[in-house]
């Protein structure tokens, strides 16, 4: 994994990597322009230029379409500032607040002087304030744009239960857990993970409940982490794994809001990561792989004499099955008459051959 998107030459690639760490200029059309060159002139990257309060003083925003909210920036930031009539010729630390408590209020509102903060406020799908004169910028939270709506699970369908399931927004699937365990408790703690991609992932967990070493043993792992891109949380499970040379999972995936709040109620803790459905689970366990999403709303001893035939079930079809069957086959081989028969023309038409037969002469007849 870390071959295929590590660069093994130099930095994470982007040719202005330096400039994004130094300050903003003051001057609005020099701002403007260094926007421009660094998006590559993207048609998406939308910078419009409008005139505030009295004397005007000219300002400008800039978002990228199609991950914002275009309501809420004309309804509560291009209207508000078309018709403020603010006093501009204050001090630039009085003049930011009185902008940011009277003419932009809405939130979360944040402020800063770094490009680099910038750039990752605006890919984030939030819409940047500039303003002629003063070297800072506002970074306001218009996030939006277009999101799949609330289904039910297409890989773990039940029949009692619940009928949500996660999407691709990060929010959305924060929230659906929220709905299921409100307390205060419910802590977490959001990161950026990828060079290239910056991809925001969150742990949850309920604080009081779980263990304070597994929570620090998870969120030591991700920071850990060094990629340029995180595409789906299958790169994280993969990153943060115990054992890779191993057939069984030590992480597990699941895409229902119910078995999150569950395990999250168990002590685990929930990896969440934005653009997919499916979030992690932190520790798993050998018999979790065993239970059904609808254990959670049946008689504990109905679910646990399930889960136990389940895993049951398992060794007796892996590791007894097939050597009975195997068994059976090859002692009929000196059978000419009678039920060896029967095997030998069951054996035909089977796999068990190629699996058990081998050992002997090769031939199945």
């Amino acid at each position: 994994m870390f071959s295929l998107f590590k660069k093994k030459n130099g930095d994470s690639g982007n040719l202005n990597n330096k400039s994004h760490t130094d300050l903003l200029g003051s001057t609005l059309s020099d701002t403007v322009q260094k926007i421009k060159n660094d998006t590559g002139n993207s048609s998406d990257i939308v910078i419009r230029e409008l005139e505030l309060g009295e004397p005007m003083l000219s300002v400008a925003i800039a978002y990228v379409e199609g991950i914002v909210n275009d309501t809420s920036i004309h309804d509560f930031i291009v209207d508000s500032i078309l018709d403020s009539d603010v006093k501009t010729e204050r001090a630039p630390e009085e003049f930011l607040k009185t902008l940011t408590s009277e003419v932009v209020a809405m939130g979360p509102i944040q402020k800063s002087k770094q490009w680099e903060q910038l750039y990752t406020a605006l890919m984030d799908g939030n819409t940047i304030l500039l303003i002629d004169g003063i070297d800072e910028v506002i970074m306001i939270d218009t996030q939006g744009g277009e999101q799949r709506s609330i289904e039910e699970p297409e890989s773990q369908v039940s029949v009692r239960g619940p009928r949500d399931g996660f999407t691709e927004s990060l929010r959305t699937n924060t929230s659906l857990v929220r709905k299921r365990i409100r307390n205060p408790n419910l802590w977490t703690e959001s990161m950026k993970i990828g060079k290239q991609s910056k991809t925001n992932v969150e742990i949850m967990y309920l604080n009081g409940v779980v263990k304070e070493d597994i929570v620090a043993e998870v969120r030591s792992r991700l920071q850990r982490i060094e990629i340029d891109a995180i595409l789906e949380s299958g790169y994280i499970e993969q990153l943060i794994e115990d054992q890779v040379w191993t057939t069984f999972p030590t992480l597990y995936h699941t895409e229902r809001p119910d078995s999150v709040a569950g395990n999250i109620l168990e002590g685990r803790v929930a990896i969440f990561v934005d653009g997919t459905p499916f979030v992690l689970l932190a520790p798993a366990v050998f018999i979790q792989f065993f239970q059904s999403v609808e254990d959670y709303y049946a008689r504990f001893d109905m679910a646990t004499a399930l889960r136990f035939l389940r895993l049951i079930t398992f060794f007796f079809i892996n590791y007894c099955a097939i050597h009975l069957y195997c068994g059976d086959y090859l002692s009929s081989r000196d059978d000419s008459n009678g039920i060896g028969n029967y095997y030998r023309c069951t054996a035909r038409n089977s796999s068990i051959p190629s699996i058990c037969g081998s050992s002997h002469d090769g031939n199945y007849i």
